[in-house]
């Protein structure tokens, strides 16, 4: 299963929709959002992909003020958790929060195939049986480089976009 992998998006509207076309042409059936949407208007990008791609799976980022309109926003098409969401997807276990507090203790833990966090707007990639990552920041507002991953659940294989 191809997964998208998106963090950190903060509003930018051009970033997103970058974002979304890729998605589309590598025909992902799931996408991940590691928090920082900032607002509700991320999901009006998504009109196309919502086409192809049936779930989205959130957690909220510290930069996410409106949790209650965003929720409504993402309709049955998203579901968000507060601060860790877990889940399978694609045979994988899945973990996904904004912080890396406990990222890489979840990672070396073993308990899970793909560990995904946000917040510090750097691409992390670690592992190769079990895959830790960060697929940096949609946004491009903090680095040289704005970023989302796609991540193949079947081989393991993950790989990092610049938009």
């Amino acid at each position: 299963m191809k997964i998208g992998i998106i963090s950190d998006s903060h509003d930018n509207l051009i970033n997103i929709r970058k974002a979304a076309g890729v998605f589309e042409q590598n025909k992902i059936e799931a996408l991940i959002h590691a928090g920082d949407f900032c607002s509700p208007f991320f999901f009006r990008q998504l009109k196309d992909l919502k086409k192809s791609c049936s779930r989205m799976y959130a957690v909220f980022g510290n930069n996410d003020g409106d949790q209650l309109l965003l929720s409504r926003s993402g309709g049955d098409f998203c579901s968000f958790k507060d601060a860790v969401f877990t889940f399978e997807l694609g045979g994988r276990k899945i973990v996904v929060m904004h912080y890396p507090d406990v990222a890489e203790s979840l990672f070396h833990s073993g308990d899970f195939d793909l560990v995904v966090f946000g917040h510090t707007h750097t691409v992390v990639e670690e592992g190769v049986e079990r895959k830790l990552l960060n697929p940096g920041a949609c946004s491009g507002y903090l680095t040289e480089r704005a970023t989302v991953a796609l991540f193949d659940s079947e081989t393991m294989d993950v790989e990092v976009i610049t938009l």
